[in-house]
């Protein structure tokens, strides 16, 4: 069970609208990118999202509800607890 609350990271594939699932996972205070440092800015892949406050069951419970409301089919989706990680 994924029930620790901390910032958590989420990748998915949708068979359609993925923009309207990313944009109502956005709406939810997901994002696609991170700042390191002072000002660069990096961007995700286009399927892999974070939230600063969820547990990963909490993020995989938005992502379902989300793709019930937009009636896609989530094909597949991991949620993983991301306390620290580095990016490039």
């Amino acid at each position: 069970m994924g029930t620790t609350v901390s910032t958590v990271l989420i990748s998915y594939d949708v068979s359609a609208k993925n923009p309207e699932v990313k944009a109502a996972l956005k709406a939810l205070n997901y994002s696609d990118s991170y700042t390191l440092g002072s000002s660069k800015v990096y961007y995700l892949p286009n399927t892999t999202l974070w939230h600063k406050a969820k547990s990963s069951d909490q993020a995989m419970a938005d992502m379902k509800k989300v793709c019930n409301e937009l009636r896609v089919t989530l094909e597949k989706a991991v949620a993983v607890k991301a306390d620290e990680f580095v990016g490039f």
